[in-house]
């Protein structure tokens, strides 16, 4: 009897852990921001591609004359996969693509390095106006507004699709490289 209850203690202790495990894997650790990537350049990290990310609106700060707008980047694959670059970016209005004229590399705010993602990890894009673009411009013109982005990840590995991306862009965008920065947080 006393051996039972001892294999039944031991039994428990490890279902326990297994539940304390699964917790952190799946609670936890997809908060768990990316690391820039470290080493040289080549690296036998693949490219993320789009059959690995997908994007989402994480936050967006709309000012007097100009916009803000960061986009999370999660790989949803089952390995690692390196995110860099400078993507090209087409805008999204009635459902349809509409590449998008004067995009200028960087932005007024932060940008990202490259990042290697682990599988659930998440990584960023960020896209801004002008300042004091949007307050200079008259009426606002459908043809500058868009309901979402697409992201072309470079160099050619596919697209990742994300709607509800409010923009207004009668002067252009500035973007950063996708990745990720010491310090950075979604807001």
């Amino acid at each position: 009897m006393k051996h039972n209850r001892l294999h039944a203690s031991a039994r428990l202790s490890q279902v326990l852990s297994m539940v304390s495990f699964l917790f952190a894997a799946l609670i936890v650790a997809p908060l768990v921001p990316a690391q820039p990537a470290l080493g040289s350049a080549k690296s036998s990290v693949q490219n993320c591609n789009d059959t690995n990310l997908k994007g989402a609106l994480a936050y967006s700060n709309v000012y007097a004359g100009g916009a803000l707008i960061t986009i999370a980047v999660v790989n949803v694959g089952v390995s690692a996969c390196r995110l860099s670059g400078y993507p090209r970016l087409l805008g999204i209005r009635d459902g349809r693509e509409y590449p998008l004229a004067n995009v200028r590399h960087g932005t007024q705010d932060v940008n990202l390095r490259p990042a290697i993602l682990a599988a659930r990890m998440s990584g960023a894009f960020i896209i801004d106006t002008p300042l004091g673009c949007n307050a200079s411009v008259g009426p606002a013109v459908a043809s500058d507004q868009y309901s979402g982005v697409i992201i072309i990840l470079p160099p050619s590995n596919g697209h990742v699709r994300v709607d509800g991306v409010p923009l207004y862009v009668p002067c252009g965008l500035g973007e950063s490289s996708l990745g990720w920065a010491k310090g950075f947080v979604f807001n």
